[in-house]
Formats: C-alpha cells, structure tokens, sequence
C-alpha cells in the first residue's frame, strides 16, 4: 500500500566523532551546529554567533540506505534515553525495506523519490516522535563558497583544502565516544524538531553502557525526532509526505582550533525532517 511519500529537498544525518561532552549513561550531549557563513574573507567560513568550531553545510552528495521509518507517540529510548531497547508499544512502521539499496538524497533535491519498499498509513492518533532507522554508513561530497569566491573542498581523509576538487568520504558509526561504547548522540537542534541518533543492530538495539569501544551494535543508526509540532492522522487522511532537509546541514566543516574560522576538518552532520499530513477537504 503506497500511502507514504518522499520529497527529497530536505535530509541529513550525523557522523560526529571524539570532542563531544558526555552524559549520564551510554550518550553523549549534541554540540552546537550553526550554518557556515559565507562573509567576505578567505577565512569567514566558521565565524559566527553564538560561536562554534563546526558549520554545516548542504551536500553535493548525500548516499544513505533507509531500511525503516515510522512515527511514535513517545520517545522510543524512553524520556531519559538511557534505553538499551527500543520501544515500539507507541509506534507504527510507514515504510519499510527487506532488501534497501544506498540512495543519494542530495542528487534528488527538489524531485520526489519512489521507494521500493512498503509504505502506509499510521491509525488515527497524533505523533511527535518519527524515527528512521537506516544502514551506519554514509557517503557525502560537499564544497563550500565564502563570500569572497574562495572554495573549501572536503576530502575523503576528512580534511580540507582550497585546491580540491571534493571527494566523497565515507563515514561509518561506531561509536560516539571514545575508550568505551557511548551509543546515543542526543538533543542536535534541528529545523523544526530535535533530533536524537543511536547506534544500533538491525532490530534496534543498542549496545550496552561501559561495553568496549566500537560499540558491539553497530550495524545500523535510529534517528529520532522530538518534533516542535506533532502531527495528527485522522480518518480523512489519505497520504503523508516525509521531507528530508539538507539546506546549510547535512555535512560539516570544523575548526581544530576552535572558533578561528579556517576549516581543517569536515565530515557528515545531524538531520531533520518535517511530515505533511493529505487530508480530504
């Protein structure tokens, strides 16, 4: 039942390693992502306020592979998301793919895209936390023009240069600590929503708090949404559409200096997305 549709002008996930503050249990705190600045200067990139050591940036290139989507009512991994297990008592599956294949979401900006998966509707009810569970590999290409023409590149080595041209980087998650498995990256601001990923298996489970670093559940990566307006289904409901954002997120450029406005590092960011609900007039 095709029910659920995908407009692909939004989208974006993370792959943030090392420099984050930890919190209680097995999760570490988002740090602050603001949009890269294009001001004049070479060196304008970073510098922003509130200051910060990364900036986003909309990918040229964005390969993801969605196995799985659905909509909650409550946070799965529980109000503290401390959760080893995922919740489904309050969620329905919308769209799902025993056989996913990789999709690059930025190469279809603007269109929509047909899935080869089954989709339908969630039963009546209201839902503020979607989530999407996908594959823990990404690959992204992305360039970024300052407001002086000067171009910064990333690399496949997740460095920078002014040279180029970009190559594609391949990011695998396994771990969003370091020494032991820190599975949750939790509270990213996000248009529209906060967002929260966690490294898991295929059945959604994390891995234990203080187990070895990578973390021993690290095949795939839930991402769920704490949205700032749930939406309801009601019975004249006919279709949801899932919008990926990628516009100034998506992939990242950050300063080892701190806020110096030179970019040595880049990788993928957090993501969002906003669900629109059909309903017969």
């Amino acid at each position: 039942m095709k029910n659920l549709s995908f407009n692909l002008f939004l989208f974006s996930f993370f792959a943030i390693f090392g420099s984050s503050a930890f919190a209680a249990g097995a999760k570490v705190d988002a740090e602050v992502m603001n949009p890269c600045v294009a001001t004049a200067g070479t060196n304008g990139i970073i510098s922003q306020t509130p200051a910060s050591a990364t900036c986003g940036a909309t990918p040229q290139k964005y390969e993801i592979t969605v196995v799985e989507m659905g909509v909650c009512e409550s946070h799965p991994y529980g109000t503290s998301k401390d959760a080893e297990a995922f919740d489904a008592s309050t969620c329905s599956i919308v769209y799902s793919d025993t056989t996913p294949t990789a999709t690059d979401v930025a190469a279809l900006i603007g269109t929509s895209l047909g899935m080869d998966g089954e989709s339908t509707l969630p039963p009546v009810g209201t839902y503020g936390y979607p989530y999407i569970l996908m594959e823990n590999q990404f690959v992204t290409n992305t360039t970024f023009t300052a407001g002086d023409g000067s171009i910064w590149y990333g690399l496949a080595n997740g460095q920078t240069d002014q040279i180029g041209p970009a190559t594609d980087k391949t990011d695998i998650l396994a771990n969003f600590g370091d020494t032991t498995c820190f599975s949750g990256y939790v509270g990213a601001a996000v248009t529209g929503a906060v967002i929260d990923g966690f490294i898991t298996n295929s059945a959604k489970l994390r891995s234990a708090a203080g187990t070895a670093d990578p973390c021993p559940n690290r095949t795939h990566l839930v991402g769920v949404l704490t949205l700032t307006n749930p939406f309801t289904i009601t019975q004249q409901t006919f279709g949801l559409n899932f919008q990926f954002l990628l516009t100034g997120q998506g992939t990242q450029f950050m300063s080892a200096n701190g806020n110096d406005a030179i970019p040595e590092g880049y990788g993928s960011a957090p993501f969002s997305g906003i669900f629109t609900v059909l309903d017969q007039e």
